[in-house]
């Protein structure tokens, strides 16, 4: 496993794990690229890989020419996070969207009429949201000015073979707005109760963006719901942050991953049922820093919590330094399983203020 992190969880699970450098841009290519050229490429069937990879598609690509890639080819994602083809499909295949920028229209910013968001095709995490100003200036490359919509935020989980398309799950997501990231993420639950004409558009526009895309494995799409209309914001042709939501439960989603990447089909595309009533829904939410943070390697988690805590920063490797978290960061992830979707996001919003309830306690 090549991380940024490699947390405790993760360094428990994996045979080995190796930390390479991250930044907002992704990856450190040069020391991404040195590990998997020490790997033996024969040993394994591919590279399975999440996000970090949407700002530099050209990454992928490098990697391919190494190890095989099992998910979305690096021309696949390289043209879905560019805003300007993305965009154009969803007009093409008349699929609704909020409209989409170049250049503001300077007289709906100054009155209010309609709000501007602006984004970065190559952003995850929304921590490159910002609303725009009525002084505004230019876009830099990869930049879109996007209208923003009021509704309910959600996604659609689905593996793809590049022809059809087999729902894994319907979830919501919300924020986590701090001063400097307003659209920060904050966390998403699964198995949501939606309309069945809600459920049939979601799961319409994904099957027609594999098609166009040639999307292959688990991919995720993300949208806006108003006045039971859907919205397409972006799609995330790869293991998006909802695979975890599904994984310990039913199927092991990674090994469907990698098989239906590997035969190019096999899907259920019947596998359309309220899933809420199917199992209990689970939710995660992230534990940010309120401010720069400091965990020694004294520190113990309280071990009532080591159920519902992951993502879990690992001393291992330089245990008798403190592990600094800068305030807006990341600390890390819990989670919440119930019997409905709204008790679940309760219950990890809630569990959420017990973790930085304790390190204010601590610091």
């Amino acid at each position: 496993m090549i991380d940024a992190f490699a947390d405790v969880q993760t360094a428990a699970l994996a045979e080995k794990t190796t930390v390479v450098g991250y930044s907002a841009r992704g990856f450190d290519a040069d020391a991404l690229l040195g590990e998997i050229h020490q790997l033996d490429a024969n040993q394994f069937v591919g590279c399975v890989y999440g996000s970090g990879f949407e700002a530099q598609p050209e990454l992928l690509q490098r990697i391919a020419e190494i190890i095989p890639l099992i998910g979305n080819s690096a021309e696949t994602v390289a043209a879905v996070k560019n805003a300007s083809k993305f965009f154009a499909v969803l007009k093409q295949l008349k699929i609704p969207h909020p409209s989409v920028l170049d250049v503001l229209p300077v007289s709906s910013v100054n009155d209010g009429s309609v709000v501007y968001l602006k984004k970065n095709s190559g952003g995850s995490g929304g921590t490159h949201i910002t609303q725009v100003g009525a002084n505004e200036i230019s876009l830099l490359d990869n930049e879109y000015y996007q209208q923003q919509l009021s509704g309910r935020s959600v996604s659609l989980l689905f593996m793809a073979d590049g022809r059809e398309v087999e729902p894994v799950g319907f979830n919501e997501q919300w924020l986590s707005p701090w001063a400097k990231m307003p659209f920060r993420y904050g966390g998403a639950v699964s198995r949501i109760v939606l309309d069945s004409s809600v459920q049939q558009q979601l799961i319409a526009a994904a099957k027609k963006l594999t098609m166009a895309f040639d999307l292959l494995g688990l991919n995720s799409l993300d949208a806006i719901v108003q006045e039971g209309t859907v919205y397409v914001l972006e799609v995330n042709p790869r293991l998006s942050a909802t695979v975890d939501l599904y994984g310990d439960i039913e199927e092991n989603l990674i090994d469907r991953h990698v098989q239906v990447c590997l035969a190019r089909g096999g899907l259920n595309q019947a596998k359309v049922t309220d899933e809420s009533r199917v199992a209990p829904s689970k939710a995660h939410a992230i534990v940010y820093a309120t401010m720069d943070t400091e965990i020694a390697a004294s520190f113990a988690w309280p071990g009532a919590w080591l159920s519902w805590l992951v993502d879990v920063p690992n001393h291992s490797g330089n245990s008798a330094q403190p592990i600094k978290i800068p305030a807006g960061d990341p600390i890390c992830t819990v989670i919440a399983c119930a019997e409905g979707a709204e008790v679940a996001k309760q219950l990890a919003c809630a569990r959420v203020e017990l973790v930085l309830n304790l390190f204010k306690g601590h610091l």
